[in-house]
């Protein structure tokens, strides 16, 4: 197995483990989790009543497709996850909904469906591994999309300053400490180092433009934490 197949492994069995507890999980580990989320679907140009066609990347539990929806609730959404655990949490949270649909891939084996308006993610790309990955990733997210479409990637990132890097994680540390005890931080930052590949910022600006993007903006932004946007 590659050593990409060894990491997507661990990683759809680490959040196969913890799918019932994400969402509280999620919200300690990460400040102002949802107003990066309101944050990204605020970023989307489409018309409010339209139905536009969207695929969110990494759905997990559907907090990003579930804040998509209420702008957006004729979207035609694909939901792609690689942990079935995950996906089946959002197939019952959407179930009413008519034109939503599910995809167990991960990022590696995923066929970007073509004709899209947005292409939307939630802490969810920095798991592909190495920078020539998310490189060509993007490419096809690129080609994915319909011309005029956008990308919007809400997560974590690097600075290209190591000092800057140091304080991103300073804060992120300061920031879980006020709801977990010294083992649950080191707990987390631990898997942070076996499973994250995060990109530096600038370094993800400029793949977008080599790939093709016609115009990329970072619309959110708060220490490591970031929203950044791509239109076709």
């Amino acid at each position: 197995m590659s050593e990409q197949g060894k990491r997507m492994s661990s990683i759809r069995q680490n959040f196969s483990n913890r799918s019932e507890e994400y969402d509280d999980e999620i919200v300690r580990f990460m400040k102002d989790y949802h107003a990066m989320l309101d944050a990204a679907i605020d970023s989307l140009p489409m018309p409010m009543g339209s139905s536009p066609s969207v695929v969110d990347l990494g759905t997990g539990t559907g907090n990003l497709s579930a804040c998509l929806l209420q702008k957006y609730p004729k979207a035609r959404l694909l939901c792609v996850d690689m942990t079935r655990e995950m996906l089946d949490k959002a197939r019952r949270r959407f179930a009413s909904y008519e034109d939503v649909s599910f995809l167990e891939k991960d990022f590696y084996e995923l066929e970007m469906p073509d004709g899209q308006d947005a292409v939307i993610a939630s802490l969810s790309l920095h798991h592909i591994v190495t920078d020539d990955d998310k490189r060509d990733f993007y490419a096809n997210i690129w080609n994915a999309l319909k011309p005029g479409g956008v990308f919007v990637n809400a997560d974590a990132v690097l600075s290209a300053d190591e000092w800057v890097d140091a304080l991103y994680k300073r804060r992120w540390r300061e920031y879980m400490a006020t709801s977990m005890d010294q083992a649950g931080v080191e707990e987390v930052m631990d898997r942070h180092k076996r499973e994250d590949s995060l990109p530096v910022l600038t370094d993800q600006l400029g793949w977008l433009k080599e790939v093709g993007f016609s115009k990329v903006d970072v619309i959110w932004k708060n220490y490591m934490a970031a929203v950044v946007w791509a239109r076709r």
